[in-house]
């Protein structure tokens, strides 16, 4: 176990979805290699815009977005490597990152785009490559090289950094060269390849365009499906250009125009700022150079690639080989979550048993290490709001390889600012841990932090979203057993209150009634056939009550009440029935055990008198009566009434009054 805490960087962006977001990460984590920095990765989650085209946009998604990264809060990180642009793209609510930044740790951030909106955290810079030389160099190509008049242009989000300065690199080149800058010839979409939509308003709008310029490649595939419904050929009667050079690009047919957004440079540079950081150095704001990239589409009949590997296999190849591995592991996967949601969804007896039952599947999918924390109270979440991560959230699951701890909530430990950091697996390589939000519709449930493979994201982004489902479920199973808890207990109450004596705590009129039949069900079937049945009453209980008042009144019933038990043997069915009555029934083997119970009971009453203190005395009067045989509760009250009268020739011989004359 290392003796020194590693520095952490958490790795903040917006939607993964995207090849090239994985690559980009996956450049940064080589660069880090061997560097002994920890890295904590936090993605955003579903576009609204894209949920607003399968008609979902009203199930929740958006609404989580910006939390995921209040939790950072928990981390205690070194420093914060953020991709802002890419974290506002596809929601309809928009964040500005001064705000953002309230949220954050005071620690440096490096900001990968422009620097002209450099948080306050001090020490930060940012990395970005020349986003408007970059799209200067391509527009200017079509204008010069093939005499573009009227080109189309396909924007990123209105509000991101760089596709501000593409826009402008776009209009200030039109002007250059004379041609008036129409707005109306500019859509606006979210980075993503799924904007037909907007692509398709471009089209209808001018459809006598020669060129479409596209903010980013993605784009651009939608606006080679467009065209083509248009029946326009690209690269003959339509020029088109991207920004990126994502792998597709180069084998899209004809092959795609296109900006090299130099990934690994940028990582390089990251990388290298880090580890000046750590090591007490000043880090500097860097802007790396553009490579215009000419293909097919923009009219010019050549093929430019920028990437090659050691044995000549084009990147390109490579991608498709990994697209091809991909399919073939989508209904492996498929079934995996299948699996998982239905061990998860059996797991309803308690939140300790769902979360044993998730550290499970985290070893059966070879997961080093993983955590999950909730809030106290699930947060009902509104789009565009970032959670204010409360002061201490709750630890229910920590799994290490096969060692796993998992809570209730009433007995999880606290986790608070800074104290995450303690729950990464001890090793002595640096850690790579990636964190999802776990919601349901819009009630958000707090975060699950896992050490996976990063080209595995986009599947645990999913896993998240069963567990977050499975979590509702718990939750409302759990709910539900509380109610039918509560509804029995509250029907316990309700059944003892109609059965027992409010007073005493011993059984009532009704109680002692039912409970008699079944005590003497019950014996019978063990052999007995003898019972003595027990009336009893206490003397004189208007004169306590007149003379020292009602509380003393039912202080005598009281001692009363627990004379005539302890007199009883264990488990004889006995309760009050009036006022001063009192009835109750036992096993005997004659008479004799009538007489016996009697001097009891009056040897208990002169024991109480001597050391009771009161102004009065505790007397009952005792009458009995044996019963050899029984047919039904008529017979039963039949045989009471004949112990009720011995009670009453018996009260003929009682104190003429209860008032101590010494008192």
């Amino acid at each position: 176990m290392p003796d020194k805490r590693r520095p952490v960087v958490e790795i903040m962006t917006g939607q993964f979805s995207e090849d090239s977001s994985i690559r980009f990460l996956n450049m940064m984590l080589d660069e880090l290699k061997g560097s002994g920095i920890d890295v904590r990765f936090y993605f955003g989650g579903v576009s609204t815009l894209v949920l607003e085209k399968y008609d979902m946009s009203d199930i929740g998604f958006g609404c989580h977005h910006f939390s995921l990264y209040s939790y950072c809060n928990y981390e205690a990180p070194d420093a914060i490597v953020m991709i802002f642009g890419s974290i506002n793209v596809g929601q309809k609510q928009h964040m500005e990152i001064h705000d953002f930044m309230k949220r954050m740790p005071r620690v440096p951030v490096i900001l990968l785009k422009e620097d002209t909106e450099l948080p306050e955290n001090p020490g930060s810079i940012s990395i970005n490559m020349d986003n408007y030389d970059g799209m200067r160099k391509c527009v200017m190509h079509l204008l010069d090289e093939h005499g573009v008049k009227r080109p189309g242009y396909v924007s990123g989000p209105e509000d991101h950094s760089d596709s501000r300065l593409r826009l402008a690199a776009y209009r200030d080149a039109l002007e250059e060269r004379g041609i008036p800058y129409d707005e109306s010839m500019v859509v606006y979409g979210d980075y993503e390849s799924h904007v037909d939509p907007v692509v398709e308003e471009l089209f209808a709008a001018h459809p006598d365009m020669d060129a479409v310029i596209s903010a980013n490649d993605a784009m651009a595939t939608a606006v080679y499906r467009v065209a083509a419904k248009h029946g326009r050929t690209v690269g003959e009667d339509l020029l088109v250009t991207g920004f990126d050079n994502i792998p597709i690009a180069a084998h899209m047919k004809p092959s795609l125009t296109t900006v090299y957004q130099d990934y690994a440079g940028i990582a390089k540079a990251t990388a290298e700022e880090l580890k000046k950081l750590f090591s007490g150095g000043v880090i500097n704001t860097r802007l790396l150079p553009a490579q215009f990239i000419k293909r097919c589409s923009c009219g010019c009949n050549e093929h430019q690639s920028v990437m090659q590997t050691e044995d000549g296999d084009s990147e390109g190849r490579i991608l498709l080989m990994d697209t091809w591995l991909h399919a073939s592991q989508v209904q492996m996967r498929s079934m995996v979550l299948s699996l998982i949601l239905r061990e998860l969804e059996s797991s309803t007896s308690s939140m300790k048993d769902f979360f044993a039952k998730l550290a499970q599947e985290m070893m059966h999918l070879k997961i080093k290490s993983s955590f999950v924390c909730l809030l106290e109270e699930p947060v009902t979440m509104r789009d565009g709001e970032m959670i204010e991560a409360p002061e201490t959230i709750r630890l229910v699951m920590k799994q290490w390889g096969e060692e796993c701890d998992s809570y209730d909530m009433d007995t999880a430990p606290e986790i608070g600012y800074g104290q995450m950091t303690e729950l990464i697996r001890p090793s002595e390589e640096a850690v790579y841990m990636t964190d999802f939000i776990l919601f349901h519709g819009r009630e958000q449930y707090g975060v699950w932090s896992a050490e996976i493979d990063i080209n595995d994201a986009f599947f645990y982004e999913t896993l998240s979203l069963e567990i977050g489902s499975a979590l509702y479920t718990l939750r409302a199973s759990l709910a539900e057993q509380k109610l039918r808890s509560d509804l029995e207990l509250k029907n316990k109450i309700l059944d003892y209150a109609a059965s027992h004596d409010q007073l005493t705590g011993i059984l009532n009129r009704t109680g002692v009634m039912s409970s008699m039949v079944d005590y003497i069900s019950g014996k019978r079937k063990d052999g007995t056939c003898c019972f003595l049945a027990v009336m009893a009453d206490l003397d004189h209980l208007k004169q306590i009550n007149d003379t020292f008042g009602h509380n003393e009144g039912d202080s005598a019933i009281r001692a009363a009440a627990d004379i005539i038990k302890a007199a009883l043997p264990e488990g004889s069915p006995f309760g009050r029935t009036g006022g001063d009555e009192f009835t109750a029934i036992m096993e005997c083997s004659s008479a004799e055990d009538g007489d016996r119970l009697k001097a009891d009971i009056k040897k208990a009453c002169g024991d109480y008198n001597l050391n009771s203190g009161k102004e009065y005395y505790v007397d009952l009067s005792v009458g009995y009566c044996l019963m050899a045989e029984y047919e039904d509760m008529q017979h039963l009250i039949h045989i009471m009434q004949k112990a009720d009268k011995m009670l009453y020739e018996e009260k003929k011989y009682r104190r003429e009054s209860v008032v101590r004359k010494d008192g």
